[in-house]
């Protein structure tokens, strides 16, 4: 029977590869990956960890299959037909590209796209790589992505195990592997999976870094960060310069925080007499409106692109269409103090429940409502988080600060806001996680003393 079962797999192997090579290769890896990702903890835990990432994963199998099933009528011969957006664009350029490389008959106009600087990126590469080895994949290459986003999450899972314990570790990792939006972004054509990746790497192997107590330790941790950093640096302009200053903040904040109290009233009232001095003079103070201007450009011109739109500056602003390019606007220090007041408020209130416009929209309330819970639970998980590991909580919060901060001042697009807040979202999860565990507890003793 052994043997009769080893030549069926072997049968069963051998068609899936012949069907599908890069589908067969992500299901070795998805084995390697589960049966690694427990490594170490508890039988129980290990258990618990193989079955959360076994229903992701299958979950999101069934996910990829409906959406096979659903575009089997729009397939052609570059299987594009039944994407849009950032999607078709990234698979199609690799396509195109594939067919230059490979020799076959191609116009002007395919030389132009594979050549074109405008959208090339890391995640554009890697996808014409994968063409050029395996061919057409808009399908297994969702796998693909899924098992980054899958590796990312478990690399954050066991960080966030050994600083805060295992029930705030699992319930982020369930809201992770769950959460609606994300779960759009792990089957996506889009570059997220990678980024998340990228950025997991730098943040998990500075932290393994700091926290190694030999040389020899450090050695792994930190090659994995500067892959971790080279990667996200091809994927987004400006990333290499928001992923140093978010691990500036996480170390700065760990310093100020660990230091004594009289060192921090200090620190404090240092920093609010330079802001207030610079603040004063008229140069700082044309630097830093000249650079909210910049930012508001770019939300201007996304608010007059297609979509739910909703506005910063003050109504004036928005009388005449115009792109960030060609923009002549100008700010006066209260605009853009009202302009910086607003985006702040915005990254964490829009889409208001009332302000949802469309059926689409209004299938996104149950996620808003998580997204407002885990901004509620964040303050509680930033002072238990801070008791019982610093240097996690620290690099946690550190480094959506500078992220959350550009994407706050630069979009105006509902849509495009919700897509690009997944950058920073996987890593307040598990700070509100660790804030949901402690609010447990509380009311746990609460209950237990009454």
């Amino acid at each position: 029977m052994q043997a009769v079962a080893a030549v069926l797999l072997g049968i069963a192997a051998g068609a899936l590869y012949t069907v599908s090579p890069l589908t067969a290769w992500c299901a070795a890896l998805a084995a390697i990956v589960l049966t690694t990702a427990g490594r170490g903890l508890p039988v129980s835990e290990r258990r618990a960890l193989k079955i959360v990432l076994v229903a992701a994963l299958v979950a999101r199998l069934a996910a990829i299959g409906a959406i096979f099933v659903v575009n089997t009528p729009m397939h052609d011969d570059e299987s594009v037909g039944m994407l849009s957006g950032d999607e078709a664009y990234g698979l199609s350029r690799a396509l195109r590209t594939r067919d230059v490389m490979t020799g076959v008959p191609v116009t002007q106009y395919d030389y132009f796209v594979a050549s074109d600087e405008y959208g090339r990126n890391t995640y554009i590469t890697l996808l014409t790589g994968v063409e050029l080895l395996f061919g057409p994949t808009p399908y297994s290459m969702r796998l693909l992505n899924v098992l980054l986003f899958t590796i990312a999450a478990i690399l954050l899972f066991r960080t966030t195990r050994s600083a805060f314990g295992s029930l705030p570790a699992f319930s982020g990792l369930i809201v992770m592997m769950f959460l609606p939006t994300l779960f759009y972004w792990s089957i996506s054509l889009l570059k997220e999976p990678l980024y998340l990746l990228g950025t997991t790497l730098v943040i998990t192997g500075v932290i393994a870094t700091v926290r190694a107590t030999a040389w020899r330790e450090r050695a792994g941790p930190w090659i994995a960060a500067i892959a971790g950093l080279a990667l996200v640096s091809g994927l987004r302009p400006g990333a290499y310069m928001l992923t140093m200053l978010g691990l500036g903040c996480g170390l700065v904040g760990l310093i100020y925080f660990s230091s004594s109290v009289r060192f921090r009233i200090a620190a404090a009232v240092a920093a609010v007499l330079l802001i207030v001095t610079a603040a004063s003079q008229p140069a700082a103070q044309q630097r830093i409106t000249s650079a909210l201007e910049s930012t508001a450009k770019t939300h201007a011109g996304h608010v007059f692109t297609v979509g739910h739109a909703y506005t910063l500056l003050d109504e004036g602003f928005y009388v005449n269409a115009v792109s960030a390019a060609a923009s002549t606007l100008t700010l006066t220090a209260d605009e853009a103090a009202r302009y910086a007041v607003r985006a702040a408020l915005s990254f964490i209130t829009v889409p208001l429940p009332w302000q949802l416009a469309s059926t689409r929209e209004l299938s996104y309330l149950p996620e808003q409502m998580i997204w407002y819970l885990m901004m509620a639970l964040l303050p509680v998980g930033l002072v238990a988080g801070w008791r019982r590991d610093p240097i996690v909580t620290s690099l946690l919060a550190g480094y959506t600060l500078p992220t959350a901060a550009a994407l706050a001042l630069t979009n105006g697009n509902v849509g495009t806001l919700l897509r690009l807040r997944g950058i920073v979202i996987p890593y307040l999860i598990w700070l509100s996680a660790v804030g949901f565990c402690a609010a447990l507890q509380r009311m746990a003793v609460r209950t237990a003393t009454t």
